[in-house]
């Protein structure tokens, strides 16, 4: 069953990134220009069909009455989800240290889509979620990274501890995100081939999940406040890492 991609940016995105995956696009006609213009031009050069609508209304299948299309929405028949080795081959073919993400049963689809916002930004290489008690990767995920989705791999696993394992046999250092140490995230060593884990809004990284970290850090806090936002903490944490791999 075909599924909508919404929004300017995420519809740019997927035609840049993967356009054989589009069923079909949608476009408003009314103010057909700049980026929505784009949009027309990227879909013709790849072959993707393109419905073109008159009038007042644009009211595309399977979207909810109110959204904000800004005029467009791309149709695919599943999310791309990516392989183990597909993350292992995005660093080795750009030749670069490894960065990669474990999202450890998060639920709101607008932290996910924020997350893979910023893990695109600043490099991440791949990022792994759970087949059960997470949010798949969906069109409010998609709107909500921009169409970040589509410029990184994203696997689906069953087992999220067997996947960390499998990466730190590939050469990975894993840590985890907690504020449950006095470690913070300026005392890791962000050079070392690393996987960062991240977790549940509420109840944060699971004990099992926790326990295969080789090292746990958390942000320091002077504020009242006692934590972030799951999305701005995985930001602060990525970009600490930017910061050491390519500004100190």
């Amino acid at each position: 069953m075909s599924k909508p991609v919404i929004g300017v940016n995420p519809v740019i995105e997927l035609l840049k990134s993967d356009p054989s995956i589009i069923e079909e696009v949608w476009i408003h006609k009314k103010s057909l220009s700049g980026k929505k213009h784009r949009i027309l031009e990227l879909a013709k050069k790849h072959g993707v069909k393109v419905k073109l609508i008159s009038g007042e209304n644009f009211n595309p299948p399977k979207v909810a009455k109110g959204v904000n299309t800004q005029g467009v929405v791309a149709y695919i028949s599943e999310f791309p989800y990516a392989d183990l080795e597909d993350i292992i081959k995005n660093w080795e073919n750009k030749g670069e240290i490894p960065l990669v993400l474990f999202l450890d049963e998060l639920e709101d689809p607008r932290n996910i889509g924020a997350i893979i916002r910023t893990a695109d930004a600043v490099g991440v290489h791949g990022v792994v979620i759970p087949k059960l008690r997470s949010c798949d990767i969906t069109e409010t995920v998609i709107k909500a990274s921009s169409g970040a989705v589509f410029n990184l791999p994203i696997a689906k696993v069953t087992n999220l501890g067997k996947a960390i394992e499998f990466f730190k046999e590939n050469g990975l250092w894993i840590l985890g995100l907690t504020h449950k140490t006095e470690h913070t995230i300026y005392s890791v060593d962000c050079k070392l081939p690393l996987g960062i884990v991240v977790g549940n809004e509420g109840r944060g990284i699971r004990k099992g999940i926790l326990k295969k970290c080789d090292f746990v850090a958390k942000l320091p806090m002077i504020g009242k406040v006692e934590s972030l936002n799951v999305s701005v903490a995985t930001g602060v944490a990525l970009y600490e890492v930017l910061r050491q791999r390519f500004f100190s």
